[in-house]
């Protein structure tokens, strides 16, 4: 009998999930990408950050923690604001050493995925100005998930390079047209 009942046991802890597996963040990859675009008709960086709503929902509440209020119960004008902060805090564009000031544009959402819009104002330089080392600072998200990468395609007069931020390189990078 008490053969029976260990194997019933047993059998039964197979089915008891570990706690950490009971988040409702279920995977172990936390990837995002960005597009940096040298626009010259605006005369500015345009850029989209794409993220997963799960993972931006949680980095969002991160910054919440102090507060009763959770992401999900804020309105458009304070989520809006959230994300301006967060974006700019965490996205460093540097064209030759002269830092570029990243300002949040907008979000959107799609059916998988949410867009974080944002722009970098580079001046009256013309394309031979704008030639030379991009340095990108890109730490999004890895203050919430450590195995954070973010994937960064830079597009400059119709070439693109990619790469990407993670902690093997202090999620840094540079470009150079």
């Amino acid at each position: 009998m008490k053969f029976f009942l260990f194997i019933w046991f047993w059998w039964a802890g197979t089915f008891v999930e570990e706690p950490e597996r009971l988040t409702k963040v279920r995977h172990e990859f936390y990837v995002s990408v960005t597009d940096f675009h040298v626009d010259l008709e605006k005369g500015k960086i345009t850029g989209v950050v794409k993220a997963f709503p799960d993972d931006w929902e949680r980095a969002m509440n991160a910054l919440l923690q102090e507060k009763v209020t959770r992401y999900v119960q804020l309105d458009s004008k304070d989520r809006a604001y959230l994300h301006g902060i967060y974006l700019e805090q965490h996205i460093k564009l540097n064209l030759d050493g002269e830092a570029l000031k990243v300002e949040y544009f907008g979000t959107s959402r799609g059916p998988d995925e949410i867009y974080l819009l944002f722009t970098a104002d580079y001046g009256e330089k013309d394309l031979a100005e704008l030639s030379g080392n991009w340095s990108i600072k890109h730490t999004l998200l890895a203050d919430v998930y450590p195995s954070q990468e973010n994937i960064v395609v830079f597009h400059y007069n119709g070439s693109k390079k990619t790469n990407s931020c993670r902690e093997s390189n202090d999620y840094r990078l540079n470009f150079n047209f």
